[in-house]
């Protein structure tokens, strides 16, 4: 068993662990003992924390979400309304250095699976709604308010960013994260000035590139 107040430790090095190698072996081709082996830990201790090969992916997008989430909302807390804190949001969530891509995957791992998980479906709007939180809070002073007849601005942020980002790692699209911010911000904004568009600092983005 483990010690007393290693729980908390074990379960994030082993959500660590999954995420890595889901985001690198995709979900089917996962196992617990791949994952075992990653963090350094035996099956027999896999088993302790994690009921099955499910309860891992729903483990990992978990992890990888509230991480991914705390860093944008740290991305975008003193930055002012407007284009700025717009750039902000989908700075943290393209050009993010370290964990960018494999978040994206593990991502695009747990939709696939929950076509046929129910749970994991619940796992995921449970997730989503601090993201659309995030999202409504990137574009105050640029949108008016959702229409109740219309799908929700965050709605149609998502769905053009996850379609491009989809793009970039699973097709031979060549999509880096700067152009994929451009589009996100020429479709939802038409007129946006051009200088918003801009790379920063020319760097290219984990996602695809």
């Amino acid at each position: 068993m483990p010690k007393l107040g290693m729980g908390p430790i074990r379960r994030e090095q082993i959500c660590r662990a999954a995420a890595a190698v889901i985001a690198r072996e995709g979900f089917a081709g996962s196992t617990m003992r791949m994952v075992a082996e990653e963090a350094g830990v035996s099956t027999g201790m896999l088993n302790h924390y994690f009921s099955n090969r499910q309860d891992l992916l729903t483990q990992a997008l978990l992890f990888v979400s509230e991480r991914a989430q705390s860093t944008m909302r740290d991305a975008i807390a003193d930055v002012p309304a407007g284009w700025q804190r717009l750039r902000a949001l989908l700075d943290s969530a393209l050009f993010e250095e370290e964990h960018a891509t494999e978040t994206w995957l593990v991502w695009i791992n747990a939709y696939g699976e929950a076509v046929r998980l129910p749970e994991l479906r619940h796992t995921i709007e449970s997730r989503l709604h601090p993201w659309y939180e995030l999202i409504d809070r990137a574009l105050e002073g640029l949108v008016p308010p959702d229409d109740p007849a219309r799908i929700p601005w965050s709605w149609r942020f998502d769905a053009v960013l996850n379609g491009l980002a989809l793009q970039a790692l699973t097709s031979e699209a060549a999509l880096d994260g700067r152009q994929i911010r451009e589009e996100v911000i020429r479709t939802l904004f038409p007129d946006a000035p051009a200088e918003r568009l801009r790379s920063r600092n020319g760097r290219r983005a984990r996602v695809g590139g």
